[in-house]
């Protein structure tokens, strides 16, 4: 073994997994993705030499043609049969995640995506994150199995007035087992209102009112619930304007998301964070949402 400052060149007395090798060497298992990015074409047996990096440099994920963008799924209900284009089909989201688990990519989750776009921390470069809207039960019933079948972790954003109301809504009890199990619970509000709008013959100062109880009071609730520091806040509808991310901002959250459509490279606003609806069945469809880097000549 040959140890620089800067990276190891290790010689494999047996067949390792990467992850083993990363728990060994940079003392967290999940930095593998580093491992194998360093080293393509090995496969760690017994024998193979590899490098091991010791200090990652490219946290914002630029390249000399473009730059790191992380895609983000979003999704609202599950069913076994469905109609409407917000309802996915069971077997199409497994299909979806037995596609990225094939294909290599990583499901990251909502700090990993803060610290990237502080550039404190790269990620792999097949990096995707996944999102369920509203609240619906079977976000718990149908997706959650399926997502830990494949291990994955989501993050769950429910409006709080709406958890437990009926069978369609997740329960409080619901959303701790997945919160245990790696998930996100994130705020989607209280009521599932407009932001951006006042209601009909809704003053300036009621609006006002209303928009920060929405923000506010959501998170406290999460909080309370759930006994976490909520810090994820996905916008109603998608909609957003100063007032609602100075609001989210001195509410305590870190990161806000729409429904505009893109990826997000590290420079990306942090309360104005892209998301891709999942509305169609097909598999090429839900490839065209992979748009892991954008091409770009920083030459």
């Amino acid at each position: 073994m040959h140890r620089s400052e800067n990276y190891i060149i290790y010689r494999m007395s047996a067949s390792e997994k990467a992850a083993d090798i990363a728990r060994a060497f940079l003392q967290d298992e999940d930095k593998a993705w580093i491992i194998e990015e360093a080293n393509p074409r090995a496969r760690f047996r017994a024998g193979e030499s590899i490098v091991i990096p010791l200090k990652y440099k490219n946290n914002a994920g630029l390249a000399a043609d473009g730059y790191q963008t992380i895609p983000i799924l979003t999704y609202h209900r599950f069913a076994r049969n469905c109609e409407s284009p917000l309802c996915v089909p069971a077997s199409v989201f497994d299909g979806q995640m037995k596609y990225l688990s094939g294909e290599g990519y990583q499901v990251i989750g909502p700090e990993d995506l803060f610290s990237f776009m502080a550039n404190r921390q790269g990620l792999p470069k097949k990096s995707v994150m996944i999102t369920m809207d509203d609240g619906y039960r079977s976000a718990y019933e149908i997706a959650y199995p399926i997502l830990r079948k494949y291990g994955f972790t989501a993050t769950l954003f429910v409006y709080t007035d709406f958890v437990g109301v009926s069978k369609m809504a997740v329960t409080w009890d619901q959303l701790r087992e997945m919160k245990a199990a790696g998930f996100t619970i994130g705020s989607h509000t209280i009521y599932h209102s407009d932001l951006t709008t006042p209601k009909e013959g809704e003053s300036e100062a009621d609006f006002k009112t209303r928009v920060y109880q929405e923000v506010v009071d959501s998170k406290k609730i999460l909080d309370r619930k759930l006994k976490q520091n909520t810090y994820f806040l996905a916008y109603p509808f998608g909609r957003y304007d100063q007032q609602v991310i100075s609001i989210s901002k001195q509410a305590g959250y870190k990161l806000a998301v729409s429904v505009n459509r893109g990826g997000n490279p590290f420079f990306t606003n942090p309360f104005a964070i892209k998301r891709d609806q999942i509305l169609k069945r097909d598999i090429s469809s839900f490839i065209n949402r992979l748009n892991t880097f954008t091409p770009l000549s920083l030459r």
